[in-house]
């Protein structure tokens, strides 16, 4: 053999018979590989096959649709490409040790990024609130609004300062600690500890009441809108992270991100199947020992991990089977994200001088079920010229709705109704540009509307939900467990093991499933 590795996989379109085992499982003496069959090509199951082929491992990415990213995800309609997704990147820059963790799988030369110097400008009752990436230029902001509200301006953006020099821990994942590493774990972090504790109980829209500027309170809600449930640890980490800037957009958006994670998982030797929707994990003496897909084929795997939906692999994919009371409890007790409707405009004209991100009060309400909107968040794609023709721009609207079912019913029992709405919503979406800006209602060359049950059809989320469990007080600091009782050799990854989750997030859980699966074999973890 000449001391190489080989490959074998077990791909069959039907189970085959066997004599005394449901599986057929070809090794190569002590030359073998261990074969991870994952599910999902989302960032999370992208990342956890680079990390598990650069410990020795053969991994085989299985994607239901006809391209990975998940929902992180761009689409384009007659030259302009439109990205909800990509926002910004924590750890795109050395300043906070999530870059460590970014650099490991990305080469930061193949991604150029470009920062700004407001995250969001939020405007309403006539006022101005710009929400700057720097705790000082913040504070000063805030002031000119509220002078009369100095203290919980100044507690506030001092915690955003001090959450800029704060590390975050992920060189190894809780569950393999050892007794040493749970003792000196309180003295290596007593400074984030500290700050978990004093923020995570409380939040957004608990602090916003101690302002008693009324213009401040309201304008403070929508630094992050419609999440005011959101634990303020969750606030002062992203905008700490910002103040660092570590804050970065990687121009190209999405689809350049997954292109630069896809390049390197095929680089490190790791197979993707597109239009693999898989339906069953194999199980076998206790074990996941593969997965069936829709189309009947079959893929033999000595580890399987899911970076699916958490919904679809616990209740679908493994059948209800392996829930115990924790996961259970938390399914009925977390929140998720809400879901969204996303509106992307082409518009033939440039927006010189506007702020990359604002939210603003809609001309009119939108009734969609047992929710109204009243505000929108809109992107102005001004700052990548790969999104848009020359002298022209993508504008991206978000409008948040925790009412997904009303659209999902509305999708699978009208559809002309549902039709009529998505038009009703980006007509009353563009009036309200046309009133802000100027110049848009006559430009619109493209309009694309994608409402919760388009984000379902597409990548199966669980409520529409496009980034996972919320982190609220009762979510922030904790995980879904990653292994279930009863089921060896079988992981969650993606975003929703980790509330938050994120791009870097999502990262940083595939890496922690792949340590557990080195510990598993009694492997050294490596990174290279």
């Amino acid at each position: 053999m000449s001391g190489k590795c080989t490959r074998t996989w077990s791909v069959s379109l039907a189970p085959t018979p066997n004599s005394g085992t449901f599986f057929t499982r070809t090794f190569l003496l002590s030359n073998r590989r261990k074969r991870v069959t994952i599910i999902g090509g989302g960032i999370g199951g992208l990342s956890a096959g680079c990390y598990l082929q650069m410990n020795g491992y053969d991994t085989r990415v299985l994607e239901m649709g006809h391209m990975c990213g998940g929902v992180c995800v761009s689409w384009k309609r007659r030259g302009y490409v439109f990205d909800g997704a990509t926002n910004w990147l924590p750890g795109s820059a050395d300043t906070i040790n999530l870059h460590t963790l970014l650099a490991e799988l990305i080469d930061f030369s193949k991604l150029k990024i470009k920062y700004s110097d407001i995250f969001i400008r939020v405007e309403h009752d006539g006022g101005y609130f710009n929400v700057y990436n720097g705790a000082r230029k913040l504070r000063d902001e805030m002031m000119r609004i509220a002078p009369e509200d100095r203290g919980p301006i100044e507690e506030f953006t001092n915690a955003i300062t001090a959450a800029a020099k704060l590390p975050i821990p992920f060189e190894k994942p809780p569950e393999a600690y050892s007794i040493a590493d749970f003792l000196a774990f309180p003295f290596k972090n007593y400074r984030l500890i500290r700050f978990l504790m004093k923020w995570r109980g409380m939040t957004i829209g608990d602090y916003a009441r101690r302002f008693r500027n009324p213009r401040m309170r309201e304008m403070f809600l929508q630094i992050f809108p419609h999440h005011e449930f959101f634990s303020m640890f969750a606030l002062c980490i992203a905008l700490g992270w910002m103040s660092a800037r570590s804050d970065g957009y990687p121009l190209g958006g999405s689809a350049r991100f997954t292109e630069v994670i896809l390049e390197r998982y095929r680089e490190l030797g790791g197979v993707v199947d597109l239009n693999k929707r898989v339906t069953e994990v194999l199980v076998h003496d206790g074990a996941a020992r593969g997965v069936v897909c829709a189309d009947g084929s079959r893929y033999d795997a000595d580890v399987v991990v899911s970076s699916a939906d958490v919904r679809e692999t616990l209740m679908e994919i493994l059948g209800g089977r392996y829930i115990d009371a924790r996961t259970r409890r938390q399914f009925e007790n977390w929140d998720v994200y809400p879901s969204l409707l996303q509106i992307s405009l082409g518009v033939a004209r440039t927006f010189e001088g506007e702020a990359p991100k604002l939210n603003i009060p809609l001309c009119r309400p939108i009734r969609m079920g047992e929710f109204e909107a009243r505000d929108i968040m809109v992107r102005v794609c001004n700052f990548d010229p790969s999104l848009s023709p020359p002298g022209k721009t993508s504008l991206v609207v978000h409008i948040r709705t925790p009412d997904y079912a009303y659209w999902c019913d509305l999708r699978e029992n009208n559809t002309r109704r549902y039709r009529a709405e998505k038009e009703s919503v980006a007509d009353t979406v563009i009036d309200t540009l046309e009133r802000r800006f100027g110049r848009v209602k006559n430009k619109v060359e493209v309009c694309d509307v994608a409402t919760p049950a388009t984000f379902v059809r597409y990548t199966n989320i669980w409520k529409g939900s496009y980034q996972g469990w919320a982190p609220t007080p009762r979510a922030v600091g904790r995980t879904l467990t990653k292994t279930f009782p009863g089921l060896k050799d079988f992981y969650l990854a993606g975003m929703w093991a980790w509330p938050g989750g994120g791009l870097t997030g999502v990262i940083r859980l595939a890496r922690d499933v792949a340590y557990l699966i080195c510990r598993a074999d009694n492997r050294q973890f490596t990174t290279t």
